[in-house]
């Protein structure tokens, strides 16, 4: 009898993003052991969490803010720990693994935010029986940043798309065409880029769904983008849906991430996809759509510009629905499956 436990404390970290989405298709796929139990935090800060009714729950007794810094608890005669960010056992388990997203603290945060987050990560990796990467990208970094893990123990599991939630929808004819920005937008998200790359756009508009807009956000869209913005503040699944398919273009410059997974959602909603030649995207993307080979608003416009043709759409659009049969959460958990395995 093989028992799972997976530790979900990610729900207690992360409100939407694609950390907790993983997490919540691998618990709703139901692994093929003969047991899972899921350690779940006290305090949940997640949307939305899958049906829970066919595995055993144990809820943490200690906040999420000191619980997340602390080891795991398994319940007794656990075969395998999969842990969702970074903490180790704290009772010996027959097999420990790891899940490893990107590298975003050691690019681009300083200090003791930093430091904490490598010093937990560091410890969970070189544990780790296996470590699972969500991305190639990711597994070089890691690579890179622990020489001394082995290519048998760092593995890759892509990220997935649900195509039953996520879909070509139109819902409507807006008035003017927009391009569309997700997710969060500080520094290395690059939403400065989107902004000027439509500036130049005089015929679209930008639509931004993610966190509510800070009033500097605010006075800058106004300044560079008058009358040309809208905002779509934490919208569920259905409402991203509808934009997705109604956008002219889904525009994702970032410098840097372990996968991209809005990237997936666009092309499964037929959107063509504007994204950075960087880090993860190129392996997301394909041949689907040229990437911006420059973090400069000019290169973005070029291809935003080159959507314009109905051809290059088009093809934007067959190729991206193409791409995104090759991420299907089935095939990503019959790899882990195998692993666990």
């Amino acid at each position: 009898m093989t028992k799972l436990v997976l530790d979900s404390i990610i729900y207690g970290l992360q409100r939407f993003g694609g950390i907790s989405n993983f997490w919540s298709e691998l618990i709703a796929a139901r692994p093929p052991v003969d047991s899972v139990e899921i350690l779940l935090p006290r305090t949940l800060r997640a949307a939305t969490l899958p049906d829970m009714a066919r595995a055993s729950v144990r809820r943490e007794a200690l906040p999420t803010r000191v619980s997340r810094y602390l080891r795991a608890e398994p319940g007794a005669g656990a075969d395998i720990l999969h842990t969702s960010y970074y903490r180790l056992p704290r009772r010996r388990v027959g097999r420990y693994i790891t899940s490893v997203y990107d590298f975003t603290y050691e690019r681009y945060f300083n200090g003791i935010a930093r430091r904490v987050h490598h010093h937990q990560k560091a410890a969970s990796v070189v544990a780790a029986d296996l470590c699972l990467c969500i991305s190639e990208a990711t597994r070089v970094d890691l690579l890179e940043q622990f020489p001394q893990m082995s290519d048998v123990r760092a593995r890759v599991v892509p990220l997935g798309v649900d195509t039953k939630a996520f879909y070509h929808d139109p819902s409507s004819r807006p008035e003017r065409p927009y391009v569309l920005f997700v997710g969060q937008r500080q520094g290395y998200k690059r939403f400065d880029l989107a902004v000027l790359s439509v500036m130049q756009l005089r015929d679209v508009s930008l639509a931004v769904a993610g966190p509510p807009l800070t009033d500097d956000e605010k006075n800058m869209l106004e300044h560079y983008l008058p009358g040309r913005w809208r905002e779509h503040a934490g919208v569920g699944r259905d409402v991203l849906r509808r934009l997705y398919s109604d956008a002219f273009a889904f525009i994702f410059p970032s410098d840097y991430e372990g996968f991209g997974l809005p990237i997936l959602e666009a092309m499964a909603c037929g959107c063509p996809v504007v994204a950075a030649d960087r880090s993860s995207f190129p392996e997301v993307v394909g041949t689907a759509t040229p990437l911006a080979e420059r973090q400069e608003p000019d290169a973005y416009v070029g291809l935003l510009r080159r959507l314009q043709h109905d051809d290059a759409r088009q093809h934007a659009i067959r190729e991206g629905a193409r791409r995104v049969a090759s991420f299907s959460w089935q095939r990503s958990f019959e790899q882990l499956w195998a692993f666990y395995q």
